[in-house]
């Protein structure tokens, strides 16, 4: 899915994939949206309350949540001093510098984290992600230099934090694999769980086990998931109706496409489309 890499961050250096921005002073922090990157916030001060899929979390000052690609997220200030930074970067950026199993790294941070000073990882992650974010503000003469070798930083700290990282369940991820790279290249057609299944050679039920242990997510959510994540893309581009994203994105019909987007990002399609300008 190369072509929603950039989806909604406006890096600097589309060669160098990395964002950082502060948030404030509106009751909307960030609109409701996901993409494929990897995701930091940071609550600055006051009080945040923070959509993640279709759960609400409150977050107040100093407290880091980690983001992992395809989770659809916003934020809403509760206090009026209530402020948040963001950085963002794509996997890609870092996949050279990997060993060759370096997937089972982003494996292993492959869940949303939350981080509270209660964590005993928080004062190395607070430290890390600040001066993260500093570096990408001040852009020192060896800025890719020192923000890639934080962001390995960063990313070896989620995997000690990970409660994922057992070798079982990365296994379950590489045998799936082939069915995860046919969802993205076909979900604007008509995909069964037998066509996935036969992919790797199991039954249709032992897939869904399979499927659900490696991703927390049965086949259907996944595809709903990849399908919606495409239709923001095309929202976002105002090129096409809601009638012609919705057919080109493989939903059955307009009007499942727009209860399914309703119930998983709390607006319609052309709500969406209206506020897509104003995402961080």
């Amino acid at each position: 899915m190369t072509d929603s890499i950039y989806k909604f961050e406006r890096y600097p250096d589309r060669n160098f994939p990395v964002y950082s921005s502060v948030q404030q002073k509106k009751e909307l922090l960030v609109a409701p949206h996901f993409h494929d990157d990897m995701e930091f916030m940071l609550i600055q001060s006051g009080e945040v309350t923070v959509s993640i899929g279709m759960e609400k979390y409150r977050f107040c000052n100093n407290e880091i949540l980690y983001l992992s690609p395809r989770t659809v997220h916003q934020a809403v200030s509760d206090t009026p001093d209530a402020s948040l930074s963001g950085f963002v970067f794509h996997p890609s950026l870092i996949k050279s510098y990997l060993s060759e199993d370096g997937g089972s790294l982003l494996f292993a941070c492959g869940n949303n984290m939350i981080f509270s000073e209660k964590n005993t990882l928080y004062e190395e992650l607070s430290k890390i992600l600040k001066r993260t974010i500093s570096i990408f503000h001040e852009r020192p003469s060896t800025y890719k230099l020192e923000m890639t070798a934080h962001i390995l930083l960063l990313l070896s700290l989620l995997s000690r934090n990970s409660a994922v990282s057992d070798c079982e369940k990365k296994d379950l991820f590489r045998r799936i694999g082939p069915a995860v790279e046919y969802i993205d290249q076909n979900y604007n057609r008509r995909i069964s769980v037998s066509d996935l299944s036969r992919l790797i050679n199991v039954c249709d039920d032992h897939f869904i086990r399979m499927f659900k242990a490696a991703t927390s997510r049965t086949p259907a959510a996944y595809i709903t998931d990849v399908r919606l994540h495409q239709a923001l893309r095309l929202l976002s581009l105002h090129q096409d109706s809601i009638s012609e994203i919705s057919d080109r994105t493989g939903f059955s019909s307009i009007q499942y496409f727009s209860r399914i987007f309703k119930e998983r990002l709390g607006l319609s399609p052309s709500e969406y489309a209206k506020i897509s300008d104003h995402k961080t």
